[in-house]
């Protein structure tokens, strides 16, 4: 697919998304601060997750005052029967939250747009063709149920007959592949992780590298997490402890410099960012860079999942299942669990967006605590929460290197305020 600018709503992105592909939405408003798009040209809409969703192409636009917009073009706008007051109030709530100064009179630019192609339906042709070329796998009936599962960006996932899980590389990320499926390979023995029926990189029945995996029925620990007891809770850990137990023990062919590794990450995301601070913040995140090789020296190392949030942990009757192994790689034991820490600050950022608003910082107070309980060879680790704390540095410089957000700097600092105290 040719480079296109990709594109989401202000509000209510993944409604209106549905509603453009509906076909009862075909037109947008926007603030008159940017580069009006041309007739004729197209870009890629996307969710809430990124996922692209449709290429449209602008049809005509028109640069207006905000008073001059009529009822049809609010039609236009997927607003169906409501009224053109129910748009003016609608879109002025809207725009004020960006332009404090936003009346009656300032202008805007109204797109009207096509939908040239529905990618969804591009996908599923795509991974009918996989199953279509997989029958030792999905079976010789041509009759198969695919559904997208609408989750990520990096990669296409669909659900086959409720049984199989069908996942497309579709960012160029076949490295992490690669490392999935020595993943699975390595730890084909294990009840808590999918089976893997067939990595194929040929790239002969599609141009992409996939893989086919055994879906686990059951819903995400987030589902769970909210409504449990602290001894629930507390079992839970223990069990996913033992599954993690098992998968560390996996042989390493390698070790290297961890503190050299986390100091060069977070290096590289500091100098794109480094402008955001003062020379007094300057001063203090860069003396925290000195304590790096004192806290990380110490090191076990294991093959991890290194993504570990309740996303990718399903629960049913049997147990704990983990899941999406794409981000696999060598690392101490302690990186495992970094999310887990930061999910006691921050718990809503991991989760999914129908599970977000049920995760309270306080269901997760205790997590480090049984975490160190169960853990033997973790609770060992000299300097854990400080190493957490490095951690957590690097993600949050990491964000802040994509979005300039406040409350990520300012966690930057706080952060880094307590490796030097």
């Amino acid at each position: 697919m040719e480079q296109l600018e990709t594109w989401q709503f202000g509000i209510n992105n993944d409604e209106l998304v549905e509603l453009v592909l509906e076909g009862k939405k075909t037109a947008t408003t926007c603030l008159n601060n940017t580069k009006a798009p041309e007739i004729g040209e197209r870009s890629i809409l996307t969710f809430e997750n990124e996922k692209k969703a449709c290429i449209v192409e602008t049809k005509k636009v028109i640069i207006a005052k905000f008073k001059e917009i009529t009822q049809e073009m609010a039609y236009l706008e997927g607003e169906g029967d409501r009224t053109l007051e129910y748009y003016r109030k609608v879109h002025t709530d809207y725009f004020k939250t960006i332009n404090p100064e936003f009346n009656d009179d300032t202008e805007v630019i109204f797109e009207v747009f096509e939908v040239v192609e529905d990618l969804r339906k591009t996908r599923l042709t795509i991974a009918k063709k996989v199953v279509d070329t997989n029958k030792e796998i999905f079976g010789s009936e041509n009759k198969h149920t695919i559904t997208e599962i609408n989750a990520g960006f990096n990669n296409d996932l669909f659900d086959v007959d409720n049984k199989y899980v069908i996942k497309i590389c579709a960012n160029n990320m076949e490295d992490e592949f690669e490392k999935e499926s020595r993943f699975y390979i390595q730890n084909c023995n294990s009840k808590h992780i999918p089976k893997l029926y067939k990595y194929d990189n040929s790239k002969t029945i599609i141009n992409s590298v996939y893989e086919i995996i055994e879906k686990i029925e059951g819903k995400s620990l987030y589902y769970y997490w909210y409504k449990m007891n602290e001894n629930e809770r507390e079992e839970t850990i223990k069990e996913l402890i033992g599954i993690l137990k098992e998968i560390h023990k996996s042989l390493v062919d390698r070790s290297y410099d961890w503190a050299k590794y986390i100091k060069e990450k977070i290096l590289n995301y500091y100098e794109k960012v480094k402008n955001y601070f003062s020379a007094e913040e300057q001063e203090l995140v860069e003396k925290s860079f000195k304590e790096y090789d004192k806290y990380l020296s110490e090191n076990q190392f294991a093959f991890i999942h290194n993504d570990l949030h309740f996303d990718n942990i399903i629960k049913n009757e049997k147990g704990l299942f983990l899941i999406d192994f794409n981000d696999a790689m060598v690392a101490p034991i302690d990186y495992e669990f970094r999310i887990l820490y930061m999910c006691k600050d921050t718990p809503w950022k991991w989760a999914n967006i129908e599970m977000n608003p049920y995760q309270k910082p306080e269901d997760y107070k205790n997590i480090d605590i049984y975490i160190k309980k169960y853990y033997e060879d973790f609770s060992k680790i000299e300097y854990i929460d400080k190493r957490m704390i490095i951690y957590r540095v690097l993600n949050d410089i990491g964000l802040l290197s994509r979005f300039d957000n406040d409350e990520l700097k300012k966690s930057v600092l706080e952060h880094s305020g307590r490796l030097v105290k």
